[in-house]
């Protein structure tokens, strides 16, 4: 069995985030596209296929054709079956993390928030303007909206990089008990 290191299981993770896998030339390069998934945990009914960690668990797959798929991609990726399927697992953690986050920018005082997910762009996206916001008038009211985007974007931003460590974490120790083994 091949031992890849924390890194490089989290970069192929993350390369499989960014783009949806139709053919791998070389470990972690793919043939991109555009990203279909959505999150197992807003939609009971999200389609999972295997390149998004829909068919994770080789050995409880009953369809010969799709573990073969998922034993050749994990191949193709320099990897063994259990890391490529710890790399999905861990990516769709991380994604998972990232779209129920939820930041808010802005002052309510003030009478201008906006609130988002981790995402960028957004899923989510609620900006909220109260009475006390409208009367602050065309122009202090655009640079309110635009300092509150601002920090929605920076708070966005934090939770993703904590999103990525806690998916590195996951990958080390998951890895460690595989070693275990």
């Amino acid at each position: 069995m091949m031992k890849l290191s924390v890194l490089a299981i989290a970069a192929c993770a993350a390369a499989l985030s960014s783009s949806s896998a139709s053919a791998f030339t070389a470990p972690c390069r793919t043939a991109a596209g555009p990203q279909q998934r959505t999150s197992s945990s807003s939609s009971p009914t999200s389609r999972l296929d295997m390149f998004s960690g829909g068919a994770l668990d080789v050995e409880e797959e009953e369809d010969d054709e799709k573990r073969a798929a998922i034993e050749q991609t994990a191949k193709a990726m320099g990897m063994s079956v259990e890391e490529y399927q710890l790399g999905m697992n861990a990516r769709i953690r991380m994604e998972d993390a990232i779209n129920d986050l939820r930041v808010v920018g802005g002052d309510v005082s003030t009478g201008v928030t906006v609130e988002k997910d981790g995402n960028m762009p957004p899923r989510h996206l609620v900006v909220t303007v109260t009475e006390e916001g409208k009367a602050m008038g065309k122009k202090r009211l655009e640079k309110a909206i635009v300092e509150a985007l601002k920090g929605a974007n920076e708070k966005s931003k934090t939770g993703r990089d904590e999103a990525q460590k806690e998916m590195m974490t996951y990958i080390s120790e998951s890895m460690k008990k595989m070693g275990s083994r």
